[in-house]
């Protein structure tokens, strides 16, 4: 494929603020779950099948919940088609949009005052973020209409993501005037 019109970028979620949160509850969980089931076992004198069925039970339920909290996010561009996916304990991946950077209203930095308060008057109903932490350096968003194709309508959207020196000179290419270039140290 050609080198220009193709990229793709992963990020690895910090482990911050809601997600160390998220994660010390589902260890809570994880506990509260054995020794819930350890009781109703005393009480019902059958300790012995429950020495069996707690380790694996709880297998079963960790194996199903811990990738929640370990997310990955990719962003792809094939000739100027724009993939969003969230990847989940590196299993399972999810498209949550996709869109032509054609049809971007604004790709610009959040650092830069002027353009975040553009943003924030555009008045998105929907917000993606695609970044390992909104402290994180490089962050820009971009403003776009998501259709809905059920309804038929179009709903106001900011995608934050991490920018690269390649992923801005592409999208300056698809969209030159909705572009903001800045230096990068990616």
């Amino acid at each position: 494929m050609n080198e220009f019109t193709t990229y793709e970028f992963a990020v690895s979620q910090r482990k911050e603020g809601k997600w160390r949160l998220f994660r010390a509850l589902l260890i809570a969980g994880y506990v509260l779950y054995a020794l819930a089931i350890l009781f109703i076992g005393m009480k019902y004198s059958i300790i012995a099948p429950l020495l069996a069925f707690i380790p694996l039970s709880l297998w079963v339920i960790v194996f199903i919940t811990w990738r929640y909290v370990n997310v990955d996010y990719e962003y792809s561009i094939t000739s100027g088609i724009l993939t969003f996916t969230k990847i989940y304990g590196n299993r399972s991946r999810r498209k949550i949009f996709e869109m032509t950077l054609r049809d971007a209203v604004r790709i610009a930095p959040l650092e830069q005052e002027q353009e975040a308060a553009r943003g924030t008057a555009y008045h998105p109903e929907r917000e993606f973020v695609g970044v390992s932490s909104m402290y994180a350096p490089d962050i820009y968003f971009m403003l776009f209409e998501l259709s809905d194709r059920k309804k038929r309508e179009k709903r106001r959207a900011v995608f934050y993501f991490e920018a690269t020196a390649k992923m801005l000179s592409i999208c300056r290419f698809y969209n030159p005037s909705g572009t903001v270039l800045t230096k990068t140290t990616r």
